[in-house]
């Protein structure tokens, strides 16, 4: 067995022995030693044509494999069941193939045995409490690789390997590279000799052993290399610049971050070399990781009784994106889709920046873990409320995943997508199968002309609370954005910085705030060409060696002021004839939800003003405007979660095409077009070009042929995907 990730007709594509393959999946529980709880679901997903499983193996295994000492086995694995646990699947779906999620986290009261055996390589944190292992601890790497390589030469030994495509190494809560304890609430970390020995360290290899150089950064006389500290709780949860960390005063706690997240991505490509090499390079290695869209949500988001004013992005480890995507031992890349807005009329999307990913030639597996109507009623998570809203959102995801040229697993339990329970989830899984296949074969190049630019570095320079990237990132990417009549495609600024992007019309820069000269100056020369149009929004570029308004104007081109007061920022219009604003209603407002600050507007009397911010002591002033330059528009936003009608007037006046402006979420690529809609109703969507033959891939007939629109009427609550190009291609579906 030979698994790759290849490019295939414009994105990363799994190939199994040498042929390209839909990386569909059944994700659930693995066989235990005395039963198979899902051998019915099993049954099913295998007659709908799906023959990958992906399930937990490793410290969190049923029984674990890496066990610790057993009166029966020398050393610290048991590997004993795993033949028959795995024979269970085979015995269902000979064809199975397994995606392993290699879990090497050790948590209390699961794996006593390493913790109590190593407490100096256990994170400590600011309560003092020993928790899990370190992500610094040597001792743990060291061994975590050597257990990697025993299970591989264990599967090798009695010919499973033949049947296993990936190892998804996890780490973390829930194996996703999160230390939930630490990364939550107002609880810190890592305290643990282990991380105080790595800091020190990175600090030594970062400032070239000039301790002259640290002082000078940490801007403290007395800083050393022997004597630096994590930051103390109190000051990774405070800011000396409201919404923002300034480096003059707080590069301590900015190089700390920076240090746990440069361990994790080391950690994930020395797995994956790992993984590599004990297979030959026959099989994948992946993650969970890099949810930088995602990250806003904290404990009391998860429903844990626990009032947190905090975000997770920072101390989670997962800033380490960018080095991640540029490592050629990690295949792929995994999330579950947003928790954000999941129900019906919501959106589901990757966590990580999609298209940065298919840039660096990573595959993306959506982890479909949606609560259908089998669910509780209190389950939470946007739980279906009935069938034909399970199916609607089944199929909303499988339209993102399809047109973005993903992969996705759909968990198999009960509340979830369990045709052993509820029949009408089998063929709906088929199709997604058959048309799974059919796109690989379609031109799936990203042709969106809208790019959403999220910035990795930026991250480190905020305020842990969340009240600014709830509103910028999170519910922009989830409201806004997916609603304003036309795909967008979503990168890592870097990628943009870098030269490494197709051109687009318009670039939504969600956080471009920390901003040196070399990356200002990178990121200019790719946005002032072409007719190109860029939205700002809140604070771009104020921060350089220092916050400052001077930045922002070199950056945008506008001139700025600013109030220094936290407040809610509130937008309302106040032209209605421009481009952009006409035909948008008076009452159409939108607000930052909670208190950021400073607070900016514009002081430029070259600029059109659109709309009027307000805030602290009701101040009223210039907020939203445009300024045209020689081969570029610049546009700003003070507040944030611009609504869809706002964006769609900044698209249309960037030369965007639209496919519609009824508000539904629409899904594009070359030759697939899809929409998800509440409402329903009559709707003509505008392709770009004509096409011999318009196919609904759902409902199975032709909906029109040699045409450049689609006029259908939709049903409420539902998701429609069809297929737009020639009618040769299209006889390859067999229909």
């Amino acid at each position: 067995m030979k698994a790759e990730v290849k490019p295939h007709n414009g994105t990363p594509t799994l190939f199994i022995n040498d042929r390209p393959a839909f990386a569909g999946y059944l994700w659930a529980s693995a066989p235990t030693t005395t039963e198979y709880p899902i051998a019915e679901v099993a049954r099913a997903y295998a007659a709908a044509g799906i023959h990958l499983h992906a399930f937990d193996v490793g410290s969190a295994g049923r029984p674990p494999e890496w066990a610790g000492p057993g009166p029966d086995r020398l050393g610290d694995y048991d590997f004993s069941t795993v033949e028959a646990r795995y024979g269970r699947i085979l015995d269902i779906d000979p064809d199975a193939q397994f995606h392993l999620r290699v879990h090497l986290e050790f948590r209390r009261g699961r794996n006593d045995w390493w913790l109590d055996r190593y407490p100096d390589e256990c994170e400590l944190d600011s309560q003092g409490k020993r928790t899990t292992q370190s992500f610094a601890s040597e001792i743990w790497r060291e061994q975590s690789n050597d257990y990697l390589r025993a299970y591989i030469a264990h599967l090798q030994s009695i010919g499973l390997d033949q049947h296993v495509i990936a190892y998804q190494i996890g780490a973390g809560h829930t194996g996703e590279w999160v230390k939930g304890n630490t990364s939550m609430w107002e609880v810190c970390g890592d305290y643990s000799p282990a991380m105080q020995r790595h800091f020190r360290t990175w600090l030594h290899r970062i400032y070239h052993d000039d301790v002259g150089e640290l002082r000078a950064a940490w801007n403290d006389p007395s800083a050393s290399f022997d004597t630096a500290q994590v930051p103390s709780a109190e000051a990774q949860l405070a800011t000396t610049h409201m919404s923002f960390r300034d480096p003059r005063h707080e590069q301590a706690i900015i190089d700390y971050y920076k240090c746990l997240a440069e361990r994790c991505a080391d950690l994930i490509i020395d797995f994956s070399s790992t993984v590599k090499a004990a297979t030959q390079d026959q099989a994948l290695a992946g993650v969970f990781y890099g949810y930088l869209m995602e990250l806003a949500w904290n404990a009391g988001f998860f429903g844990e009784n626990v009032d947190s004013p905090y975000g997770t992005t920072q101390r989670s480890g997962h800033l380490g994106l960018d080095k991640v995507l540029r490592a050629p031992q990690v295949d792929f890349l995994v999330s579950p889709y947003s928790y954000g807005f999941r129900g019906i009329g919501g959106f589901g999307c990757a966590m990580p920046p999609a298209e940065s990913m298919r840039r660096h030639g990573k595959l993306f597996i959506f982890e479909d873990d949606t609560r259908t109507y089998l669910g509780a009623p209190d389950v939470g998570f946007g739980r279906a409320a009935s069938l034909d809203d399970s199916v609607a959102i089944l199929k909303r995801n499988f339209a993102e995943v399809v047109t973005r040229g993903q992969g996705i697993w759909w968990l198999g339990h009960a509340s979830h997508i369990d045709p052993a329970q509820e029949p009408a989830f089998g063929p709906l899984l088929s199709r997604f199968q058959e048309v799974g296949t059919f796109a690989l074969d379609l031109d799936r190049t990203p042709n969106s002309e809208i790019a959403v630019l999220i910035d990795d570095d930026s991250f480190y320079y905020e305020s842990l609370r969340n009240d600014l990237d709830l509103p910028l990132i999170f519910q922009q990417r989830l409201w806004g954005i997916p609603r304003l009549g036309a795909p967008s495609d979503t990168y890592l600024l870097q990628d943009m910085i870098d030269g490494d992007l197709p051109p687009y019309k318009l670039y939504i820069l969600l956080n471009a705030f920390h901003m040196d000269e070399g990356r200002r100056s990178a990121l200019l020369r790719q946005l002032q060409r072409d007719g190109r149009t860029a939205l700002w929004i809140y604070a771009p570029g104020y921060i350089d060696q220092a916050p400052g308004l001077a930045s922002m104007t070199a950056l945008t081109g506008f001139n700025f002021g600013r109030g220094d007061h936290s407040w809610v920022q509130t937008m309302h219009l106040v032209d209605f004839e421009h481009p952009i604003t006409d035909g948008l209603r008076q009452d159409l407002t939108w607000d930052s939800g909670g208190k950021v600050g400073p607070q900016f507007h514009l002081e430029d009397e070259e600029a059109t003003i659109l709309g009027q911010v307000v805030y602290a002591q009701g101040r009223c002033k210039p907020g939203f405007g445009v300024k045209t330059f020689p081969g570029w528009t610049s546009i700003y936003s003070a507040v944030p979660n611009i609504p869809a009608p706002v964006l769609r007037g900044i698209a249309r006046n960037a030369g965007v095409h639209l496919y519609s402006e009824e508000g539904d979420v629409l899904f594009a690529s070359p030759q697939l077009f899809g929409a998800h809609t509440v409402s329903g109703g009559p709707r003509t969507f505008a392709l770009p070009h004509p096409v011999e033959v318009v196919y609904d891939l759902f409902e199975r007939r032709t909906v029109a042929e040699n045409t450049s629109q689609i006029s259908v009427t939709l049903r409420p609550r539902s998701t429609a995907l069809y297929y737009t190009g020639d009618a040769k291609t299209l006889a390859a579906l067999g229909k």
